[in-house]
């Protein structure tokens, strides 16, 4: 895919991205990444949220898939 189609692409999809349910997935994906994934972030990445605190959003089930 060349630069042109995937920006064709991306801004194609703006204001359609459920944030919430896009959130919540990239949030289990760092949870089960868990310190591997942490291992291959990139040095200053900012900060994500202390892990102590819980998870932000619930876990439901996906209704687009």
């Amino acid at each position: 895919m060349d630069f042109d189609t995937l920006l064709k692409f991306i801004n194609e999809l703006s204001g359609h991205i459920d944030l919430n349910a896009t959130l919540r997935d990239a949030e289990a994906l760092c949870i089960c990444a868990g310190e591997n994934g942490a291992a291959r972030i990139p040095p200053g990445t900012p900060p994500s949220l202390p892990t102590e605190v819980g998870l932000l959003y619930t876990q439901q089930d996906d209704d687009v898939l």
